[in-house]
């Protein structure tokens, strides 16, 4: 809490800073007047007798319209002010939104407002005063305070954009959105450097053609060029200083305002490419860089949310074939694979259950499945669906080229199973439960593979012959009271690939739903 109260007083001083500098800019803009005034003046007895006529009365009009125009400025940010000082912890209401992506131009269009309105008044007073009034006039009484009313405006404009950009947009909008704000007004890229180009570039020249074709007509009136020339001077020399330090001022600031947020975008999507969707970047603009700002932030949340769904669907459904279903090479039909079926079964799980409260059975279940399929990924099969307390295994499905049909892989992870459940029971035994045991069985041949179910709810998995029969193998471990039995098609095949066991038991079954018996081998 205290870290956002010392933000929140932060931002008032940044408003008032702001605030400041745009009087600042206006002062100078009345200073570089008040300089040029004279020297941009015609030689005329009509004109010098204007300009006597307009000198007492500046004063007194900017005495006026600079409190008028700064209460007006107030009143139009105090809705932001008291946000920021009152309204702790609440969200900004609409007016509040509207009025910071605004503020930048209608404070800088306020400021500008008196210069336009002296524009007008001072000839207005001059008619009124002398009963007419001349285009000779027009340098001293209109094109002098336009020039440097708009270059106050447009300071005005790029210092308090920069400053709402950086600072209080981010605050407003922490979740960005300023694109969508109702009512706002902003300038785009294009018209800033629209702006800019005015100020920095058109302006200060007008001026000095101004200031320049001012003398020559003062000498060429009869002026002395001595003195008219040293006026010129004068005037040159700080409309240089005060044009160039502006205009390395301000295009520091467009620059900053332009340069800060690519670069934000460009380190955020590195961030992305390395694997990070927590990042993130602020929302300083309503323009085409703040909808960048906006695009890039709804990217990474889409990415994060893919990513959500994906781990999801992962949890749901085998990630391997989750990325072939993702990746379209899962036909919508079925077709005939070389894979190899391991069923695994809890034994005497049923009495377990009945014995041990539900919370307990399925932690058990959790415990040993998650055990258990670690190996299996790292066997390189993957689960097919859990069946109550067993669980159902394809080893050699995905395989690029057929090899032994996933023979080898699937008694390894058969055989590693015994050690995983040997772990697992000694964690089991330190924290007081009984031990686990499993039945195992393999059996490797054609599967039929697809995805199977109704129209709208379907699954992907194997069916057929090599299934039923591995899943009546398992049944025929419990029969006879071992824990591992794999057809003699499987263990060919691993044998072939140098996968190899202890032998114990061989046998032939005759097993229900085939006329012909399966060979079958124990292995200790």
């Amino acid at each position: 809490m205290g870290s956002v109260m010392t933000d929140r007083r932060n931002i008032r001083v940044w408003i008032a800073l702001g605030f400041l500098a745009v009087l600042c800019a206006n002062v100078l803009a009345i200073a570089t007047t008040n300089l040029a005034f004279p020297v941009m003046g015609a030689v005329s007895d009509f004109a010098r007798a204007v300009r006597a006529h307009d000198a007492p009365l500046t004063p007194y009009y900017n005495a006026v319209v600079i409190p008028v125009t700064t209460a007006l400025i107030l009143v139009y940010i105090w809705p932001i002010i008291a946000h920021f000082r009152y309204q702790t912890g609440q969200s900004p209401s609409p007016t509040v939104q509207r009025r910071v992506v605004s503020a930048p131009l209608v404070v800088a269009g306020m400021g500008f407002a008196p210069w336009l309105v002296g524009c007008l008044a001072f000839p207005a007073l001059t008619v009124r005063h002398f009963g007419r009034w001349s285009p000779e006039l027009a340098s001293q009484q209109v094109l002098s305070p336009l020039i440097n009313g708009f270059l106050a405006a447009t300071t005005s404009y790029l210092l308090l954009d920069w400053l709402f950009r950086v600072r209080i947009v981010p605050t407003v909008f922490p979740s960005g959105g300023v694109t969508n704000v109702p009512g706002a007004r902003a300038l785009g890229v294009r018209a800033r450097f629209f702006v800019f180009l005015l100020a920095v570039a058109f302006t200060p020249m007008f001026t000095m053609l101004g200031l320049v074709r001012a003398t020559a007509v003062r000498v060429a009136g009869g002026d002395t060029p001595a003195p008219a020339l040293q006026a010129l001077a004068r005037a040159s020399d700080f409309t240089f200083l005060i044009y160039t330090g502006l205009g390395i001022a301000l295009t520091l600031l467009l620059a900053r305002t332009l340069t800060r947020p690519l670069g934000d975008m460009a380190a955020a999507l590195r961030r992305v490419q390395a694997g990070d969707l927590d990042a993130r970047v602020l929302v300083g603009a309503s323009d085409e860089l703040g909808a960048l700002e906006d695009g890039v932030n709804q990217m990474v949340a889409a990415l994060r949310e893919k990513e959500r769904i994906l781990q999801t669907f992962g949890r749901i459904v085998e990630p391997s074939i989750r990325d072939h279903l993702l990746a379209g090479d899962l036909r919508l039909g079925g077709e005939l694979r070389e894979a190899s079926i391991l069923f695994c079964d809890l034994r005497g799980f049923t009495t377990l259950a009945e014995r041990n409260p539900p919370a307990d059975v399925v932690a058990t279940l959790n415990g040993f499945f998650s055990v258990m399929t670690g190996w299996v990924r790292e066997c390189n099969g993957f689960v097919d669906k859990f069946i109550g307390d067993a669980m159902l295994i394809v080893f050699g499905l995905f395989a690029e080229e057929p090899t032994d049909g996933g023979a080898s892989a699937a008694l390894r992870c058969a055989l590693g199973m015994r050690g995983r459940l040997a772990e697992l029971n000694a964690r089991r035994a330190a924290a007081g439960w009984p031990a686990l045991a499993i039945t195992v069985a393999v059996h490797t041949g054609e599967v039929v593979a697809g995805r199977i179910g109704a129209e709208d709810r379907h699954e992907y998995t194997v069916i057929g012959d090599t299934v039923n029969v591995a899943a009546r193998l398992q049944q025929l471990c419990k029969e006879r009271g071992c824990d591992l039995l794999v057809s003699e098609a499987t263990y060919d095949r691993a044998r072939a690939q140098g996968c190899t066991a202890t032998v114990t038991m061989r046998d032939s079954v005759s097993l229900r739903g085939r006329a012909e018996p399966v060979r079958v081998f124990g292995l200790a």
